[in-house]
């Protein structure tokens, strides 16, 4: 059996064309399953004909309309003909490029000083199709740029592809699309004169949920391992918007995190909540990108893992079987108390807690024998960095219950979420590479608009 496959062409004259494309042929009777149906190789060959007689077929056309002077209706005289290359997602294709003498009747007009011109050069702005440079780039933000080639290479009729292409592609859609965030950054977004919403609308401000993340910096690189700030902001009837960035390379790192913001409806003069670990450099780089009114919160997880280090201590202690000592049975009480105290926003009678527990654990040590005092040295260790941390972030304490039993958030799990989304499943775990700043910086900033779906945006798609 045989399958001809035609290409019919009409142009805008009315011209009628037909090309034979690729036959196909298979035994009357097939004796195996691999037989059944078109290969691979077949389907590549057979869309790389078709991709070359189509886009050939659309330059001839766009450069013989271009041809007619738009003046007189003249045809202007051909100086030469060239070729171009140009990559797409279905092979390369080499393409007829003329060049035409400028019509007389233009002769004085500026348009004439250029002698010749060349509209299908100036067409083809770029050596690839904006889908092959998305396309790779999306591959190289999901996978290494080395795997990201052998799928291209293995499931398309492109031209053999090496990792550095898909990584400088990868890098100029990154930097395209920096460039946009800072672009809608910089328009004015609310109204001059337009009171602030500041306090009013509390229950549907975007929530900012920040981390940080180390990565491992290529050999040559001042520290062995430099940090990516990564994050979601959320807001209620919206879908959650992504962003990283590493501080160092970012031109404007304020700049991503506002244009995530008003991706999210966010206006100039809303106050935005912030929730991180207690890193004094995440909220300032809130306020800087909002430049109005943030709430900051200090993380639910991180205050409750310090806690428990001071219940793990006293368990220890306890697991030693003292005898029956007052200091030591009214310190375990109050470390009994911490969470709840914490929890409910009683953040003073918490550092009135931690006071007393100190005191008790140094009589403890000192009354019972030596073997108590390594144990009561760690409690009074604990308890100071829990008390120091809580004083430091005093005005990032809440009382999380009530935001809690109110349906908000109260820690960065998601952002923690986002960490592993972003930078663990692409940089740490499953491809353990070394990075430079810059190269992280612009993956990651691919990825995020690929997780978050924002590649099939039409803003995006003309960036790309």
């Amino acid at each position: 059996m045989q399958w001809t496959v035609r290409l019919e062409t009409r142009t805008s004259a009315g011209e009628v064309t037909t090309t034979e494309l690729a036959t196909i042929s298979r035994p009357g009777v097939v004796s195996t399953l691999a037989e059944v149906g078109l290969v691979l190789a077949e389907t590549k060959t057979l869309l790389a004909k078709l991709q070359a007689s189509t886009l050939c077929g659309q330059v001839a056309e766009y450069a013989a309309h271009h041809r007619i002077c738009p003046q007189c209706g003249v045809l202007q005289p051909l100086k030469d003909r060239r070729t171009r290359r140009l990559q797409t997602l279905f092979g390369t294709v080499e393409v007829e490029a003329p060049r035409f003498k400028v019509c007389r009747c233009r002769q004085s007009a500026p348009l004439a000083e250029a002698a010749t011109i060349s509209p299908v050069c100036a067409l083809l702005t770029a050596r690839c199709t904006p889908e092959l440079e998305r396309v790779q780039a999306e591959l190289g933000a999901r996978s290494s740029f080395r795997d990201g080639a052998r799928i291209l290479e293995a499931l398309l009729p492109v031209a053999p592809a090496n990792h550095e292409s898909l990584r400088a592609r990868t890098h100029a859609v990154a930097l395209q699309l920096e460039a946009a965030d800072r672009q809608a950054a910089a328009e004015v977004t609310a109204v001059r004169g337009e009171p602030a919403k500041a306090v009013a609308a509390d229950d549907h401000r975007p929530v900012v949920m920040l981390d940080g993340a180390y990565i491992r910096a290529v050999p040559g690189h001042p520290v062995r391992n430099f940090e990516a700030i990564c994050g979601k902001v959320e807001r209620e009837g919206h879908p959650t918007r992504r962003f990283a960035l590493v501080r160092s390379v970012a031109e404007q790192p304020h700049a991503l995190l506002r244009a995530a913001l008003l991706d999210q409806g966010w206006r100039e003069g809303d106050a935005v909540t912030a929730i991180s670990d207690g890193d004094p450099a995440l909220p300032a780089l809130v306020r800087s990108a909002t430049g109005g009114p943030v709430e900051s919160i200090l993380d639910w997880f991180h205050l409750s893992m310090r806690v428990q280090h001071v219940e793990q201590v006293m368990g220890g202690l306890c697991a030693l079987e003292p005898p029956p000592l007052v200091p030591l049975d009214q310190a375990r009480i109050d470390v009994e108390r911490l969470r709840h105290l914490l929890w409910n926003g009683h953040h003073d009678k918490a550092c009135e807690a931690l006071g007393r527990i100190v005191s008790w654990a140094k009589e403890a040590s000192v009354l019972n024998e030596p073997a108590m005092g390594a144990g009561a040295g760690r409690l009074v260790a604990r308890c100071t960095e829990l008390r120091a941390y809580i004083e430091t972030n005093k005005g990032a304490l809440i009382d999380y219950g009530q935001r809690c039993r109110a349906g908000k958030p109260i820690s960065t799990s998601r952002a923690e979420g986002t960490v592993n989304q972003l930078v663990s499943a692409r940089m740490n775990k499953r491809q353990q590479m070394r990075w430079s700043p810059r190269g992280a910086h612009r993956v990651l900033q691919v990825r995020a608009a690929v997780l978050d779906g924002r590649f099939g945006h039409p803003a995006i798609q003309l960036a790309a």
